[in-house]
């Protein structure tokens, strides 16, 4: 799923007789005015292997429905089968904050009428299926302002019935002011209770969503906005942020969520800290730059291969729950359900150790764990991508470099784990990939320190208390 735009969104036009690339038009500071498009835009995304689907954003802050409605029939026209929804306007709860609108010519409830009228009547001019617009995509958390996907239903936001999901931003933190900036710390960022208890507070927008009959999506994230923070978002940290912030919006029924890539805007902030180039937090640098250096995958792109492969090829992954520890709150553990390997039992375990505890082991015993791939780094903020491997294999230039290495779990059925690392264990027989290493780490029945909840080691007892939890849960999938 791809979906170009943002804040130029808000400012762009299409021209059909445009030929080339797309017009910038530049402020005396630099910054974008106005992007103008014509269908070479659409030649470049249709290069996209043809599995690829768009979602395409529509300008609203300019208040043009004839500007909206022609970049609406130009998707159509170009993009085709590929179009897969619609949006209206990028972050429209900032156009207060940002001085382009007064907040008495713009609220939740005229957005709501503004949405309403501009999605119907779009879909009748074009011929579009029912629910094929996507509201919502509001950059503040729902305890910061009142643009929510709660209020906007209350507000009517469905009534022309075009709603196909409801969509919401997400950075926990940003670097877009010194103050902001200061927050941004290593240890602040790679914490699964901060990035668990940032997620929470979007509980009651995912149960608004799905009680309208819908979900949520979270339609553009990361861990630190504006552009990111060099040092902490380009290191071997942003791979487990990345796991541990995927797997859990997927167990509290976030059903899809897209990661921003791109480069830093001189628009987003006046005092922002960083300057132009490529988002310190991207997964790939895709050509060369005297700032972010060499086109490759950063440390970051291994934490997604190991979500590729946690959540499954199958759309039979059918639940998945977080297992906390309070012994050990920086230790996430997941459980994913795929009935394409076993219907009564979890098919694997994912656990991230987003902390300097070492020596760790996971008594699975009970669960019948069969092989085990791991995420590893040398170093915490490590940078360097030849270094950072999945299942033994680097991916610097976005391919696998080396050996897979599928491990075996310890003797006694426990898999140990590291200080900031990460492990996916298969259970039930499958494994994808040949177990051909030997295990790691000592048994949870040596030295080492067991993972435990609730005074009881992560096996029989544990489990049974895992899956009760987990049947309460209900449907949470996760598409990548």
């Amino acid at each position: 799923m791809y979906s170009p735009g943002g804040a130029s969104v808000d400012s762009s036009i299409f021209d059909p007789t445009l030929t080339g690339s797309q017009i910038l038009g530049l402020s005396l500071a630099g910054g974008v005015y106005r992007t103008t498009y014509g269908p070479s835009f659409f030649d470049t995304i249709n290069l996209m292997p043809p599995s690829t689907k768009v979602i395409l954003d529509l300008n609203l802050l300019n208040n043009s429905y004839e500007v909206a409605y022609n970049q609406a029939a130009a998707a159509v026209q170009y993009l085709g089968s590929r179009l897969d929804a619609l949006e209206i306007g990028n972050e429209p709860d900032l156009y207060v904050p940002d001085g382009h609108k007064s907040a008495s010519d713009w609220d939740p409830e005229i957005y709501t009428q503004t949405w309403v009228n501009w999605s119907a009547n779009i879909t009748m001019g074009l011929n579009l299926p029912k629910n094929f617009f996507q509201p919502g995509g509001f950059m503040h958390d729902p305890t910061v302002v009142n643009f929510t996907t709660t209020n906007i239903i209350a507000d009517g936001i469905n009534n022309a019935s075009t709603v196909k999901t409801y969509s919401q931003h997400m950075y926990r933190f940003d670097t877009c002011t010194p103050a902001t900036d200061a927050m941004v710390t290593y240890d602040n960022l790679v914490n699964h209770q901060n990035i668990t208890t940032f997620i929470n507070l979007y509980l009651p927008q995912i149960a608004a969503a799905q009680n309208a009959g819908s979900n949520l999506v979270v339609g553009e994230f990361n861990s630190v906005g504006c552009s990111g923070k060099q040092n902490i978002t380009n290191t071997f940290g942003q791979a487990l942020w990345l796991a541990d912030s995927i797997l859990y919006s997927a167990s509290v029924n976030i059903t899809r969520m897209y990661t921003h890539q791109g480069a830093t805007l001189l628009g987003q902030s006046s005092i922002q800290l960083n300057t132009p180039g490529f988002s310190w937090y991207n997964f790939v640098y895709p050509s060369n730059s005297a700032r972010n250096g060499p086109a490759r995958a950063t440390p970051s792109y291994p934490g997604l291969l190991l979500v590729a492969e946690a959540m499954g090829t199958s759309a039979n992954t059918t639940r998945i729950t977080s297992f906390p520890l309070a012994a050990h709150p920086n230790l996430a553990i997941y459980a994913i359900w795929d009935t394409s390997v076993r219907v009564n039992a979890p098919a694997r375990i994912a656990v991230l150790n987003l902390s300097p505890e070492s020596d760790l082991s996971i008594d699975l015993s009970s669960l019948g764990p069969t092989g085990v791939k791991r995420l590893h780094s040398p170093t915490k903020d490590n940078q360097d991508s030849n270094t950072v491997t999945w299942a033994g294999q680097s991916y610097t230039n976005g391919t696998a470099n080396g050996t897979i290495v599928v491990e075996k779990p310890l003797s006694d059925g426990s898999v140990a784990i590291g200080s900031y690392e990460g492990v996916l264990v298969f259970l039930g027989g499958s494994v994808n990939g040949t177990v051909n290493a030997t295990p790691i780490g000592n048994s949870s029945s040596s030295t080492s320190t067991s993972a435990k909840s609730s005074g009881t080691r992560f096996g029989r007892r544990s489990w049974y208390a895992i899956s009760s939890w987990c049947s309460l849960l209900g449907l949470a999938l996760f598409v990548l």
